[in-house]
């Protein structure tokens, strides 16, 4: 009867125990609970490099985390295209060229650009002084490396400006050696002033060696690098759009004021593993200033002239088939709720 009456007992004292624990589970405070926060996806249209540095300063540093993104960066390549992804649900936001991303937007990809990262371009033409080619005239009948899916709107206004028709030069789909540039087997090369322009005088060429064609002595030095995302995104979850812009705002002023410290964040982000400090270093000096602009020019703002004049240039070399809405191009609405 004793033993019966102390199992008895011990069963009780379980149960209670049991319902005590339970009480204080449920009343944890919220500290100590696992929060999961929301995935977001951003697809860059070149490899890890210190152009896209302000993103990795963000995600190193944990800004993204701060505002409540778990943030995956997707490097890019030349057949990737970003607003074909972004677009197409895949990813979250991506990178792209102004002139590249209002074409394909007039051709009825719904994506908008919440910030004009690069106020300046740094697309140039480099040619071997050797060639003999100077001027847009020059490349009639030459083999021209091109990147195709993203990068061509100049090179395509270029040619229509002086009434070069697009058979007359072969354009070669170029990839991200500069190999067949320097064994001449294209005439001429794509390069941007902070990447392939320092691969190639890295080769051995010396500037005095090289002649450069710059679309902006033929007012074609458009605005670069926007940040942008998919109408849906922005209208279902503006509250990401707002926080992805102020992460990254955050990370590319860091970036600017630390551009040893930015190139080394892009190193250790680099996992193909082919990125040098030296050359991210001096790729950072080259972005800090398309980034910045003017001294009037605000972080991540678009300037409405520039964008309007550029829209122009593009209708009247017929790149765009009719004028387009600003609105339809970018959006302030997410940076005028930041403080800069």
């Amino acid at each position: 009867m004793k033993k019966k009456c102390f199992f008895s007992g011990l069963i009780v004292m379980l149960i209670l125990f049991l319902f005590i624990g339970c009480q204080q589970s449920e009343n944890d405070p919220p500290s100590k609970k696992t929060v999961e926060i929301p995935k977001a996806s951003l697809q860059l249209q070149w490899f890890t490099q210190s152009q896209f540095a302000g993103y990795y300063v963000a995600l190193e540093k944990g800004w993204y985390s701060e505002e409540g993104i778990d943030l995956t960066i997707y490097p890019g390549g030349p057949d990737i295209v970003p607003v074909d992804l972004v677009t197409g649900g895949s990813r979250d936001f991506g990178t792209t060229l102004l002139a590249d991303l209002t074409v394909s937007i007039q051709k009825g990809k719904p994506a908008i650009s919440i910030a004009q990262i690069q106020q300046n371009n740094g697309l140039r033409l480099l040619a071997k002084k050797s060639s003999g080619i100077k001027t847009p005239k020059d490349l009639i009948g030459k083999k021209v490396g091109v990147w195709l899916g993203g990068w061509e709107i100049q090179f395509i206004a270029m040619l229509a400006q002086k009434k070069i028709t697009e058979d007359s030069v072969d354009v070669i789909s170029q990839g991200f050696s500069m190999t067949p540039f320097l064994e001449g087997r294209l005439d001429v090369a794509s390069a941007m002033i902070y990447n392939e322009y320092y691969m190639v005088l890295a080769e051995g060429i010396q500037k005095e060696d090289l002649n450069i064609i710059d679309y902006a002595d033929y007012e074609l030095g458009f605005s670069g690098d926007v940040l942008f995302t998919s109408q849906k995104i922005k209208k279902e979850n503006p509250q990401l759009c707002l926080k992805m812009l102020r992460a990254s705002l955050r990370g590319w002023q860091y970036a600017l004021e630390n551009p040893e410290e930015a190139a080394k964040i892009v190193i250790k982000h680099d996992k193909a593993g082919v990125a040098t400090f030296d050359h991210q270093k001096k790729m950072m000096l080259e972005i800090a200033k398309l980034v910045k602009g003017s001294e009037n020019t605000k972080m991540g703002y678009s300037n409405p002239e520039v964008l309007a004049r550029m829209i122009d240039l593009l209708v009247q070399y017929k790149v765009l088939d009719s004028p387009i809405e600003l609105e339809k191009v970018y959006t302030t609405e997410f940076i005028n709720q930041i403080k800069n």
